[in-house]
């Protein structure tokens, strides 16, 4: 994203200048932004956006107009109308993601204005934001995938956990969802499994396994779709012809490229070499 596309989010989303935001740098990661402020307003309100919204994650320090200490991160989805007033002493690193990324991971879930509290996730979350801020060199194309992947899913990974606990008043999603929402969260590692998956879901495996059989398929299955959707997304981009089929199915959480081609071939598609564009 260019410094123009930077200064026309910032206008679309927030209805400022560069100047008036308090910018003092930014980082595109592909389609997702990081930019850090000095606010020179005492307050930022969000507007209606039609073309590429996006949701943001602010991480604040300072105080508030009324001299309480800010919320360690904020979520703020598009067309919400959000205000946030900012002491003249705040700084703020915002995470911009655009809504269409969030969506293939949380799909319809309601999305309102959250405060992120401190926990080990939002913290770890914090910290790799900070050093993705304060980092000024040059990244390369399979750099910047990664670290959009890895910001889309810190994201979605701190509102699972406020959603998380929100279940026992909104009732809980079904098995299924739960399942797929984790294992979007490991696809990219190839030792994470379905024993682990039912682990971190606190289900016994024949549970998980009933619960997918009613929907006609198996845990299994549907993880490796979405690692195979994953490395079907990279093989298609000219961005990333500069990898090597191994190193594409590292990247997808295959443990080999012949268990990408293997898993490509059960999805009913061609093979690594096919699915790429011709140079």
């Amino acid at each position: 994203m260019s410094s123009l596309s930077t200064t026309r989010l910032l206008e679309a989303h927030l209805g400022l200048s560069s100047h008036h935001s308090g910018l003092v740098s930014a980082r595109a990661f592909r389609s997702t932004l990081v930019t850090v402020h000095r606010p020179q307003q005492q307050h930022w309100s969000w507007h209606e956006v039609t073309e590429e919204p996006h949701a943001a994650v602010l991480f604040a320090t300072g105080e508030g107009m009324d001299g309480a200490p800010l919320p360690v991160a904020r979520f703020v989805p598009p067309h919400t109308g959000e205000n946030i007033e900012w002491g003249r002493s705040s700084e703020v690193i915002a995470v911009w993601v655009p809504l269409e990324t969030l969506r293939e991971l949380i799909h319809d879930a309601p999305l309102r204005p959250l405060t992120l509290h401190p926990t080990p996730m939002v913290q770890a979350f914090r910290a790799f934001t900070l050093a993705i801020a304060r980092n000024t060199e040059d990244s390369t194309s399979i750099s910047r995938y990664a670290i959009e992947r890895l910001l889309a899913e810190m994201v979605f990974g701190a509102l699972l956990e406020v959603y998380a606990g929100d279940l026992p008043e909104r009732g809980q999603a079904p098995l299924a969802e739960r399942a797929r929402s984790t294992m979007l969260l490991h696809r990219e590692d190839p030792q994470f499994t379905i024993a682990e998956l039912a682990s971190e879901l606190h289900v016994s495996l024949r549970h998980l396994q009933r619960a997918f059989a009613k929907l006609g398929t198996t845990p299994g299955d549907a993880l490796r779709r979405l690692r195979v959707e994953l490395a079907e997304s990279l093989l298609r981009n000219a961005d990333y012809e500069v990898l090597t089929i191994e190193e594409i199915a590292a990247h997808s959480g295959f443990t080999s490229g012949l268990q990408l081609r293997r898993a490509l071939r059960a999805e009913g598609l061609p093979s690594p070499t096919r699915i790429r564009p011709s140079r």
